[in-house]
């Protein structure tokens, strides 16, 4: 299948990298010195659920020398997506599958409403990773999985058949694509906020004020999911909770949001604090810790 891939950080290059070693026909889009370092180094990944890997795809900072693309997989962030979606759309033809790959909860609406062709499959994915200062990947959870939707009939299975190996990548078709997405926009609404706030590691939110906080974040996003009718389970957010101040996971830990504050970029801030607060407003469900976050980080990396 001749796939296309736009955003080639810690997920999109994992998503390649799941590609380019069952043998697909992979394409790269990225520009600057990511560029050169894919084409020059290859695209790296250390992983602790797939191993260490390099492998050499095409790429390009031009989609419109790659012709038509079976499968586009838009893994940029968020504020990124419009630009990301125009860059790829020449290679987009009206049986294209198009997936983006990312945090948040419309961006498959709004990736519908931006192409003029194309069949969307909504996504979330599971997975810790990131990207190194030299443009190598790094999976660190050991494990990478994604659930994939689509209204359009079979869709959703064709990427599902193309992503799913075990050992690599878990991908299936959720019942409630839904509530699976507002259950992973819930944890980020509270564990990338907080640690982006504070610029602090799992252990830093460990005892009291801020441990308080952070289970506050927690229920107001449940709150506005199941004011809005996502129907969710109701220890969920317990769930979340123990997810990440468990004792199995690792205090060291941070966010990506928190790691983009830390090096003066811009952040998803917007996504994961701004959308719901204006969710919340207009269903008129009270949220205040989550406002007092949004005001203090909406500028931040702007």
């Amino acid at each position: 299948m001749k796939c296309v891939v736009i955003g080639i950080g810690g997920v999109g290059g994992y998503v390649a990298s799941v590609l380019c070693k069952n043998d697909e026909d992979v394409t790269l889009v990225a520009r600057g010195g990511r560029k050169e370092a894919l084409r020059h180094k290859g695209l790296v990944l250390h992983s602790a659920y797939m191993g260490e890997h390099v492998f050499h795809p095409a790429v390009t900072d031009d989609a419109a020398i790659i012709g038509m693309a079976d499968i586009v997989f838009v893994c940029v962030k968020n504020y990124s997506l419009v630009e990301a979606l125009r860059s790829v759309e020449p290679c987009i033809g009206e049986k294209t599958l198009v997936v983006p790959v990312m945090n948040g909860l419309d961006h498959a609406a709004v990736t519908a409403e931006i192409l003029s062709h194309g069949i969307v499959v909504d996504s979330v994915m599971y997975i810790t990773s990131l990207f190194n200062d030299d443009y190598s990947i790094t999976e660190s959870g050991g494990f990478a999985r994604m659930g994939v939707s689509s209204k359009t009939a079979g869709a959703a299975e064709r990427v599902r058949a193309l992503l799913h190996h075990p050992g690599e990548m878990t991908c299936f078709i959720p019942e409630d694509m839904q509530a699976a997405a507002w259950s992973k926009y819930i944890l980020n609404c509270a564990y990338n906020v907080i640690t982006a706030y504070y610029k602090a590691n799992i252990a830093d939110l460990s005892q009291g004020e801020r441990l308080t906080e952070f289970r506050d974040l927690i229920d107001e996003a449940y709150a506005v999911a199941v004011a809005d009718g996502v129907s969710l389970a109701a220890d969920l957010p317990q769930s979340i909770y123990e997810k990440i101040m468990g004792p199995r996971n690792d205090k060291n830990s941070t966010s990506s949001m928190a790691r983009d504050v830390m090096s003066g970029r811009r952040t998803e801030v917007e996504t994961f604090s701004g959308y719901l607060v204006r969710l919340a407003h207009k269903l008129h469900v009270p949220v205040p810790v989550s406002e007092r976050f949004y005001e203090a980080l909406k500028h931040t990396g702007v």
